[in-house]
């Protein structure tokens, strides 16, 4: 039997035929997406497959090991006949054979092929999270980011209210199922939605954008935005008091959450800097700063329960000190940026104090502490990504670190590429990508994923 070989025609068509006989149903199970060569740059040796919306340009070598993120040539292989086979040496990726072409096909990141069902899958050998025991993880905790980030949003470091503008922007989210970033633009009192496939067309605003003010078409010095899978947008609305939910298309909002002024009222919220809906039980989550509290409010409710800190600030256990950005699992287990004692706080579901998870050395640049984390996102392996924002840096603590390690800037107070001007938020895309709002530099950075060395 003929051993595998490459076959790969230097036109863009014939790349185009050779990737679509992938059967892709497990990328779409994940809404993960097919490398996509946009277009070939061929050479004596190699091809270059540029994809935008990838992590930039992938060589393709001839007469050897084709290497790219889709699928590279295995000398060794004997394809038995068409079809897909197991990888003996490595379960995250799988065979694909086709005319005795045999192409080696990587998972997507944290999955293994299953050969039974076809697709590649969670690993089964790997516990699920368990709520009753706190969670299980499975983990990877050697990815690494590019040191370099790239402005996708504000390039030029000015405050701007166009469309490839912001103004002091504040929260960020990633939604994953539709490829969009939305930004609370704060100055600019309004929320920008960017296709994260085509920045090049600047963002649209989705909510606000009709000056400051507390009308139901207006936003006052948003802080925060979460966007749910239907892509509805809940907002903190912070000089109103008030978390506005703005349904997908809507041309005005609606009061979910407090707008009852400012206050320590169940009713009323102080200052909203982090908020998170829970879908599945239908609760938005909200940290109010100014009361050192995380609160939780139901659809069917006026008033929200406190489920984290006793209303009083302090440093104790069941404290907090200025709670910003908050991170929702789906145990409810919640993570909490507590600013002011330089922490990272995880409580779990109807417990009465949480446990230091990040920082709680004082504030400093250690690699066991933080100086006013603002926000927190926690992966699907349970590494903790800080907002380190005195520090101007992206801190990853893995699973029971005690310390954590500087994953993007670290480089100073500056506009510079890899550099943070009061960082705030952060967010991870499908592939792993990051992306950090900085208030001052007015801009978003991403800081691409690169090739994992191992994982486990």
């Amino acid at each position: 039997m003929e051993k595998s070989k490459l076959v790969l025609d230097q036109t863009e068509s014939k790349v185009s035929e050779d990737i679509s006989t992938f059967n892709s149903s497990f990328i779409e199970r994940l809404s993960q997406p097919l490398f996509d060569c946009q277009s070939i740059e061929p050479t004596s040796t190699s091809r270059t497959c540029h994809d935008p919306g990838r992590l930039g340009t992938h060589v393709i070598t001839t007469g050897g090991v084709f290497e790219s993120v889709v699928s590279k040539l295995i000398n060794d292989f004997q394809c038995p006949n068409n079809g897909y086979f197991p990888n003996l040496n490595d379960t995250h990726s799988f065979y694909q054979c086709a005319h005795d072409i045999a192409y080696l096909m990587p998972c997507p990141a944290g999955l293994v092929w299953n050969q039974q069902i076809q697709v590649c899958d969670w690993d089964t050998n790997i516990p699920v999270i368990n709520c009753d025991n706190g969670g299980q993880h499975n983990c990877r905790e050697n990815s690494q980011w590019s040191t370099k980030g790239i402005s996708i949003v504000g390039s030029d470091n000015k405050f701007g209210s166009d469309s490839k503008h912001l103004g002091s922007p504040f929260g960020l989210f990633v939604d994953t199922k539709h490829d969009n970033i939305y930004v609370a633009d704060t100055d600019n009192h309004r929320i920008q939605k960017f296709n994260l496939k085509a920045l090049e067309t600047g963002g649209i605003t989705v909510a606000g954008g009709n000056g400051a003010g507390n009308r139901s078409n207006q936003l006052s010095m948003p802080r925060a935005v979460y966007v749910d899978r239907n892509e509805n947008i809940y907002i903190a609305d912070d000089d109103n008091h008030r978390i506005q939910l703005w349904s997908k298309g809507a041309t005005s909002g609606i009061t979910v959450a407090g707008g009852h002024g400012k206050g320590k009222g169940l009713n009323q919220i102080g200052a909203c800097q982090g908020i998170y809906v829970h879908e599945d039980t239908n609760s938005l989550f909200i940290s109010d700063f100014y009361n050192d509290r995380i609160v939780k409010w139901n659809s069917e409710t006026d008033e929200g329960i406190i489920i984290a800190g006793n209303g009083i600030g302090g440093s104790k256990a069941n404290q907090l000190s200025g709670p910003r950005g908050i991170f929702i699992d789906e145990c409810e287990t919640i993570y909490i940026a507590d600013l002011w004692n330089s922490r990272i706080q995880k409580w779990k579901k109807d417990a009465s104090e949480g446990i230091t998870v990040a920082g709680g050395h004082g504030k400093g640049s250690a690699a066991n502490q933080l100086n006013s984390p603002w926000d927190v996102e926690v992966d699907q392996y349970n590494n903790i990504y800080v907002v380190d924002t005195d520090n101007n840096r992206i801190q990853k603590w893995s699973p029971d670190a005690i310390s954590g390690v500087t994953v993007a800037g670290g480089n100073g107070w500056g506009d510079g590429i890899g550099q943070f001007k009061s960082a705030h938020s952060i967010g991870l895309d499908k592939q792993g990508n990051m992306y950090v709002s900085e208030q001052r530099n007015h801009r978003i950075q991403r800081f691409n994923i690169t090739a994992e060395t191992n994982s486990c």
